[in-house]
């Protein structure tokens, strides 16, 4: 029997590309393949689809999108940390929290991460309403409050809200709306930390719908399978998919985190694809809400579909519904149906209605046909009904066929949307406290105690003894002055400073230094400090006060200064400066003999 010449040419192909591993990434496209890799395509359901492998060929190892010399990396280490060398596989992620003794405490959920891992904590505030899948990160022997986790600043880690500390993603290829054939790959970029998406210089948010394969920027896009959490859910997990192959969860799945922060925007810690070309999607402000965002319809049975797990997700061929867009809004309800993929199932988009038959509202924006109803009990037949933590808000949407000649059951899809009870809000006036006391009794108090100090040298750390201090003509002497035992909202100020010959500051023969808070001569008088705090200091040449050699006494009149009424740093313009009057005067005090 004669063999077919195709399937001798596969034979071939299989040979030429025979590899030392068995080892093969499934991919988007044969560019996605690291270039020591051989890319194989296989067709699925006829001639329909084409899908892609990479795997690594002879003397290299890896999983196809990335391939290492055998005999170079058993020499040296090839890997990164987190990641162990497996002669049979490459570079493998070290799953830490597979391990015997996990390096997670035993009430914390060790959730592992390419090349790391997490210590997660599960929420128990039930109270404040936080969903099951909230969680709290661990930051070295610490827990982190609902809402935060553990972020390098100023190259320490430590526990930050990631509403503050985020980086920004901003290229405006990630929108559903692109359908270029300029493909990216996120699997290429190293995801640290926490990240806020924008689209046109506006907040957006990573769909939670099932977005159609090449778009966005790239083959398979990724997007979330869950709604967006609330502001009092915290910090939550959601699972990742990727739509290929006519399937909306084609790829292996990942975790990401996501919070919903005041500003009434979400931040996203991602983690990076298992293969290329995956990308994260990203929707415009236009579709961003303040809390439901976007879901996917209910199946017959009941089950939304974004909560089916990866084998169970409705490929496009099998999808027997369009999909319905939600929208919860503070005082209505929002269904959307797109105005294409409605008329395309025979349905007619604009004849539908609520419960109640006259509620038909709706308005069209773009290519989406939005049917409202207000957010409360029995309006267009609503069913209310509340729990410990949350009201909910349900009704049902009825749509007919396009075929208005005979008589036909209309199309029904059930929808919710689900309030917290709690809440929390802000007075929009500052109160400020003062107290009331001039009209009670009143008295007078001693005044401050002052000291003044002859210091050795200009950094008036130490001091000369008690006494008397013998130093040459011309020496500079460091004055320093301070006040015990009062508010430290005053600070002292040097008003005047003179020398005598005795130590009685009232001696009417004086020796100016500092008049009215000035110097009286600025090459032989310096004021260092005044009026900055409870401590002022000034430095003076020593001369001969006379024509003789007599012991020389320093005498200092000070006062107090409130500084939080007035700046009480004087300010010496001229030789000298008019005393300001805000100022309480002390006893003077006297420092010597010199």
């Amino acid at each position: 029997m004669e063999v077919p010449w195709t399937i001798c040419m596969i034979l071939l192909l299989q040979m030429l590309t025979r590899t030392t591993s068995d080892q093969a990434t499934l991919a988007t496209s044969c560019d996605s393949c690291h270039g020591e890799a051989s890319c194989l395509e296989s067709r699925e359901r006829g001639d329909s689809f084409t899908s892609f492998s990479c795997s690594c060929r002879d003397g290299f190892v890896g999983d196809g999108l990335t391939c290492y010399d055998r005999n170079l990396c058993n020499n040296s280490s090839c890997c990164e940390r987190g990641y162990r060398w497996s002669p049979d596989l490459g570079c493998v992620d070290v799953d830490e929290c597979s391990q015997q003794s996990s390096p997670c405490p035993a009430h914390q959920i060790c959730s592992n991460r390419p090349g790391s891992y997490e210590c997660l904590q599960p929420s128990s505030n039930s109270r404040a309403g936080l969903s099951s899948q909230s969680v709290q990160f661990r930051c070295g022997d610490a827990v982190c409050p609902p809402g935060m986790d553990c972020i390098q600043t100023d190259g320490n880690a430590r526990c930050a809200d990631p509403c503050e500390h985020y980086s920004v993603v901003d290229d405006d290829w990630r929108s559903t709306n692109n359908t270029s054939t300029d493909i990216h790959c996120d699997r290429d970029i190293e995801w640290r930390g926490w990240y806020r998406m924008f689209l046109e210089q506006k907040s957006a948010q990573i769909p939670e719908r099932c977005i159609a394969e090449r778009r966005c920027g790239t083959h398979a896009p990724l997007w979330i399978t869950e709604s967006h959490p609330g502001v009092l859910d915290g910090i939550v997990s959601r699972t990742v998919c990727s739509a290929w192959s006519g399937s909306c969860c084609y790829f292996s799945t990942n975790t990401v985190y996501v919070k919903l922060c005041h500003g009434n925007y979400y931040v996203y810690k991602l983690a990076k694809p298992s293969t290329c070309s995956l990308a994260y999607c990203a929707d415009g402000p236009s579709l961003l809400n303040q809390r439901c965002g976007w879901m996917m319809v209910k199946e017959n049975a009941g089950r939304p579909r974004s909560e089916m797990k990866k084998d169970s997700f409705l490929t496009f061929s099998e999808v027997k519904e369009p999909p319905v867009q939600l929208t919860c809004g503070r005082d209505k309800l929002q269904v959307g149906l797109d105005l294409n993929s409605t008329q395309s199932f025979g349905l007619d988009p604009f004849s539908g209605h609520f419960a109640a038959r006259n509620c038909s509202r709706f308005r069209v924006h773009g290519d989406v046909v939005w049917y409202e109803v207000e957010a409360r009990a029995g309006a267009c037949g609503n069913i209310m009904t509340t729990n410990g933590t949350h009201a909910t808000f349900g009704n049902n949407l009825f749509l007919y066929s396009s075929n208005n000649e005979s008589f036909l059951l209309p199309k029904r899809f059930p929808f919710s949307c689900s309030y917290p009870l709690e809440t929390d809000t802000s007075l929009n006036v500052a109160v400020r406290p003062t107290l009331e006391w001039e009209r009670g009794i009143s008295g007078t108090g001693v005044k401050a105690t002052a000291s003044m100090s002859l210091f050795l040298d200009s950094s008036y750390n130490d001091t000369y003894p008690a006494g008397q201090v013998t130093l040459p003509v011309g020496s500079p002497l460091y004055v320093g002055v301070s006040v015990e035992e009062m508010d430290s909202n005053l600070a002292v100020v040097l008003e005047n400073c003179f020398a005598t010959h005795t130590s009685n500051p009232e001696d009417p023969v004086r020796y100016p230094l500092i008049e009215n808070r000035c110097s009286t001569d600025r090459r032989q008088v310096s004021v260092v400090q005044s009026g900055s705090s409870l401590q002022a200091r000034f430095t003076a040449l020593l001369f001969l006060l006379g024509e003789e050699y007599r012991e020389i006494y320093l005498h200092c009149s000070l006062s107090l200064c409130d500084q939080r009424r007035s700046n009480c740093v004087p300010v010496c313009q001229s030789r000298k400066l008019r005393s300001v009057s805000n100022s309480a005067a002390l006893k003077p005090i006297t420092t010597g003999p010199i």
